[in-house]
């Protein structure tokens, strides 16, 4: 496990500033560019980033969207969701449910566009993801990657994995910062949940 993310670091600063325009269902563009230690998101400063790999035909990422709309709703300056829709393209039966059930995040399809299937394979190819969902990426508030998790997470879990990766790190003041007064206890990575 470790080996993979090291190649995921390897990987991003490799290809470091890599930027992309995602599309989201409302037709409102996310700005993503990948550095040296992750992500950032232009429209979303400051906020711990997750990146939530979902499909409409999957069971369990069924039961964690009312988990990730609370989670989004409660720490609305803490935390930015970021739904990425990664199975059979949504129509408008798909677009009036999640209307209905009150999805509070920005949604990328990824067959909709050629950006959107850019951005979402490029990230798959840098963690080495096989597609199985639901599987979520978090990134600090400063945007660092600092975990992934595959399967089911309580809400309660979600809470208290936002509250340690906003906390755990002081914001970046300008870019003129060193390395040196950077947090140094980093969250260390737990198990995949399977």
């Amino acid at each position: 496990m470790k080996k993979l993310f090291a190649l995921f670091f390897t990987a991003l600063v490799l290809f470091a500033n890599e930027s992309f325009v995602v599309h989201t269902i409302h037709n409102k563009d996310l700005h993503i560019t990948v550095t040296d230690d992750g992500i950032k998101v232009a429209e979303y400063p400051d906020r711990v980033i997750i990146l939530d790999f979902f499909g409409k035909n999957c069971p369990p990422c069924q039961i964690m969207i009312p988990r990730i709309i609370d989670l989004q709703r409660k720490m609305p300056d803490k935390v930015q969701i970021i739904g990425m829709h990664v199975q059979d393209p949504l129509d408008m039966y798909d677009l009036k449910r999640f209307e209905e059930i009150g999805i509070n995040y920005p949604v990328v399809d990824y067959l909709t566009n050629k950006d959107n299937q850019r951005f979402i394979l490029y990230i798959a190819q840098l963690v080495g993801w096989d597609g199985s969902i639901p599987f979520m990426l978090f990134f600090d508030r400063n945007g660092n990657y600092v975990k992934s998790h595959l399967g089911l997470a309580s809400e309660e879990e979600l809470v208290d994995d936002v509250t340690m990766y906003y906390l755990s790190v002081k914001p970046k003041a300008n870019a003129q910062e060193t390395n040196t007064t950077k947090n140094s206890t980093q969250p260390t990575e737990p198990s995949v949940l399977e």
